[in-house]
């Protein structure tokens, strides 16, 4: 694919759309997504004060859109994770256990003070692979 041009991702049905979000973009060979967080292909909200169930629906809501992509979470290359509170560290990493293999993606966690709604605790970016593989 050319470098040159960014192809939107799409998935159906879209819960960003109402939001004028696009899902993510391929370009060249990789793949830049939006964040992620506990909401389901129908917009509902996953996970109220359940920070596992929130983050394993976001890791699944990457999924989809890396395949809309032709991708998967095998090729993830870098992550940013913002939690709305420090104490979930453990849990990102237990996360990062479940979802990843070595090598490890990159990886960035942040704290913020809120997401872009109250219930939400976590939101993932990701950013992988359209082709090839990742080596150690």
């Amino acid at each position: 694919m050319d470098s040159t041009i960014a192809k939107r991702v799409t998935v159906d049905p879209d819960p960003f759309a109402a939001f004028r979000i696009s899902q993510g973009f391929r370009i060249g060979n990789l793949i830049l997504l939006s964040g992620q967080v506990g909401m389901d292909e129908q917009g509902n909200a996953v996970g109220i004060d359940d920070f596992d169930a929130q983050a394993d629906q976001a890791m699944r809501n990457i999924e989809r859109v890396l395949r809309a992509a032709g991708s998967g979470v095998d090729k993830i290359v870098k992550v940013t994770i913002y939690v709305t509170d420090m104490r979930f560290r453990p849990n990102v990493i237990a996360l990062r256990g479940r979802w990843f293999r070595e090598p490890w993606p990159a990886d960035t966690l942040v704290g913020v003070a809120q997401l872009g709604r109250p219930e939400r605790l976590i939101e993932i970016e990701a950013i992988a692979l359209a082709e090839g593989r990742l080596e150690a």
